[in-house]
């Protein structure tokens, strides 16, 4: 290895940690900024995502000595980057933030399975690329199909078969039923049910937040989270009944129901230790792993070796060896990546899912549509809290549950169904613009100062013919808008 190639393995991981400081910097002054339109700070953060792809996959080529790697990069890169121009010229006032967030953690993802499993990372590529041609239409149908808070027993019919059809059907992978393979394609339907279990227990609660309904929408969460239970995929379930209680306290405003599904959530746990041994084995391991090293140990105490071996700064994205760790692709990621690229880096990680969190609930907040107000804060909390299992788990702060890492971990299924949460998002913040943007210009009819493009059509039943003669801007309401 030349001067320069040691040069680059060395110094890259400092420049990278550089660039994701900055990145996160600015993620947090726009998370908290007043406008929605376009911003500075959002072409920034694409050239920081660009450097950080670049000097990375430059890296990984060095560190392996074969060019082909570039090949990935430039289709990685083309995934990435014509993601954000479509979305923002497909949709005027798209929120560029959740885009360039998303594709910060898909690039991250990217990266690190490419050092470990060049096959893998080709796999999530183009899983990738497929969901985000689909996700790209799905703002489209969230701001002008009307019907979904309509379709409560759709949305809980095909949940419940779904789930169904993977207890009944579904392959045993450690223990657990989690997925079905159809056409050589594994499926995992309980990433996917997610979305529509929020719809859901959100249209049973929306406008009738009472006692009768919120028992009705515990008997469907206890369906879902039962036969999710019963397939022993305890970390789904997990997260059906995490983001069913919040959806209770978020829609009836009371602090008691909170309360009260901790209570029953740390009671099921109880019950999941004294019937399930593997829950017993991940409690063990978590409690005392070095005591049993050897065996249910050995998972978490090698992931804590190796994020211990990177320290601050990482040895360095290829001098780290994460393939010790079990199933470091899709449990354990956070490890690889806290070895590799380092604490501050991994840091950086959190920040930007926090920002997406904030972001998320900001948009909610700011939703005049209840329905909608209600299906993002679920969306929030289902998020956020699927990454403190994940890292919570990896880092010994909490029992491992077996939960990927949103948009970085390997697993297509989950990479598809967090697109589409971004997509429904992005769909309801869109659907609030349209909302604002109509209220002002009736503002402005009823002031006299609204004139419109050339090519606007009048809403039908909104303005009649005679409205479009005549009322021009003032040159002095244009002064105030600029």
């Amino acid at each position: 290895m030349t001067g320069m190639e040691q040069y680059i393995i060395v110094y890259s991981k400092y420049i990278i940690t550089l660039f994701m400081l900055l990145y996160c910097v600015l993620a947090f002054c726009r998370t908290f900024s007043a406008g929605w339109r376009g911003h500075k700070l959002d072409n920034i953060q694409g050239i920081l995502i660009f450097l950080i792809q670049f000097i990375a996959f430059l890296t990984i080529c060095v560190e392996k000595g074969d060019v082909d790697y570039l090949f990935f990069y430039a289709i990685s890169q083309i995934v990435i980057f014509s993601s954000m121009m479509i979305f923002s010229m497909a949709y005027t006032g798209i929120n560029r933030l959740l885009v360039n967030n998303m594709c910060l953690l898909l690039g991250t993802g990217f990266i690190i399975l490419t050092r470990l499993d060049i096959a893998k990372a080709g796999k999530q590529l183009l899983i990738a690329a497929a969901s985000l041609a689909v996700s790209m239409v799905v703002p489209l149908f969230i701001r002008r199909i009307r019907f979904w808070k309509d379709l409560t027993w759709v949305y809980a019919g095909v949940g419940v078969t779904a789930l169904g059809v993977v207890l009944i059907l579904g392959q045993v992978t450690h223990g657990s039923k989690l997925s079905f393979s159809l056409g050589g394609i594994t499926f995992q339907p309980s990433e996917f049910v997610k979305i529509l279990f929020l719809f859901c227990i959100t249209a049973i609660l929306w406008e009738d937040s009472s006692l009768k309904n919120i028992v009705i929408s515990g008997a469907v969460a206890a369906a879902h989270v039962l036969i999710l239970v019963l397939s022993k995929d305890l970390g789904s379930a997990l997260i059906f009944f995490a983001a069913y209680v919040f959806l209770v306290f978020f829609a009836t405003g009371k602090i008691r129901y909170l309360l009260a599904g901790g209570a029953a959530g740390c009671a099921a746990s109880y019950l999941a230790f004294l019937l399930f041994s593997h829950v017993k084995v991940r409690v063990q391991a978590w409690q005392d792993p070095w005591s049993v090293i050897d065996n249910q140990g050995y998972q978490i105490t090698q992931s804590l070796f190796a994020m211990s071996r990177g320290s601050w700064f990482g040895l360095g994205i290829g001098q780290g060896t994460p393939k010790d760790i079990p199933f470091v692709e899709t449990d354990f990621i956070f490890a690889a990546i806290t070895e590799e690229l380092g604490i501050v880096f991994a840091i950086g990680i959190i920040l930007i899912c926090i920002s997406c969190f904030f972001m998320i609930l900001k948009i909610a907040g700011a939703s005049s549509d209840p329905f909608f107000r209600l299906v993002a804060s679920g969306f929030g909390v289902m998020y956020i809290f699927q990454i403190f299992l994940t890292i919570g788990g990896g880092t010994k702060f909490i029992p491992l549950t077996g939960v990927t890492l949103p948009l970085i971990s390997y697993g297509g299924s989950s990479v598809m169904t967090t697109l589409i949460l971004f997509s429904i998002i992005q769909g309801i913040w869109l659907r609030e613009r349209d909302t604002e943007e109509k209220e002002e210009r009736r503002r402005l009819k009823a002031s006299g100062y609204y004139e419109p493009y050339e090519d606007e059509e009048p809403e039908e039943g909104e303005f009649e013919e005679e409205d479009w003669d005549g009322n021009e801007y003032e040159e002095e309401y244009d002064d105030d808008l600029e």
